[in-house]
């Protein structure tokens, strides 16, 4: 899943009026409505708040909302989100702020004026892709835990949380390629005994694109 990594603003002005595009990733139709709404609060003095969002869903078609908010019904929220339909990213939700300058646009002149205002914040932000990654544990005698921790950072593999009782714990990743069976063979030529690992529960991280 591509989508942006931090909330981005970024203003244009056409024929006097400025149009204030921001955009936020949003996992879901709750957190969408929730930027709409502090969008709407930081300009409260502005004519139109026009919205589009795209929320992926798992288990069925992605949620696709927009809207015009008050702009001639097909000029704003529809451009948008064709835009954003377009840009192959997902779980996103964009809202332009329109303080209008006194000339009137026409139809094709705010469907030009707000598709540019979501393509160029879209253009300025800081995408990612987010990718869901297994994650293990494997338990050692404390003896040997350091130097084990420390063989296999160096291999490429995380350390995400480390537990000390009677054995130490450790919890891990991974580069995705390796299958379980590699990693406790890997494991078990680091010490003297058999290793055998359990799967632990996911983590997501963000890679810049």
């Amino acid at each position: 899943m591509r989508t942006i990594g931090t909330p981005t603003r970024h203003e244009i002005e056409i024929k006097r009026s400025r149009f204030i595009g921001s955009c936020a990733r949003t996992d879901c139709e709750e957190e969408a409505r929730k930027f709409i709404a502090t969008v709407r609060s930081l300009f409260p003095d502005a004519r139109h708040h026009c919205t589009a969002f795209l929320i992926h869903n798992d288990a069925g078609p992605d949620t696709a909302r927009s809207s015009d908010d008050g702009e001639p019904a097909g000029t704003a929220g529809n451009p948008m989100l064709s835009v954003l339909s377009g840009s192959g990213l997902t779980n996103i939700t964009c809202v332009v702020t329109r303080y209008f300058g006194g000339i009137k646009l026409g139809t094709g002149g705010l469907v030009k004026a707000y598709s540019q205002a979501v393509q160029e914040v879209l253009d300025r932000a800081k995408i990612v892709r987010v990718i869901t990654q297994e994650t293990y544990e494997a338990d050692f005698p404390l003896s040997e835990a350091g130097r084990i921790e420390a063989k296999i950072t160096q291999n490429g593999y995380e350390i995400l949380d480390r537990t000390f009782s009677r054995q130490a714990i450790l919890r891990f990743s991974c580069l995705p390629q390796i299958s379980k069976a590699q990693i406790e063979s890997y494991l078990s030529s680091l010490t003297s005994r058999e290793v055998k690992v359990t799967t632990a529960p996911t983590i997501t991280r963000e890679i810049a694109q």
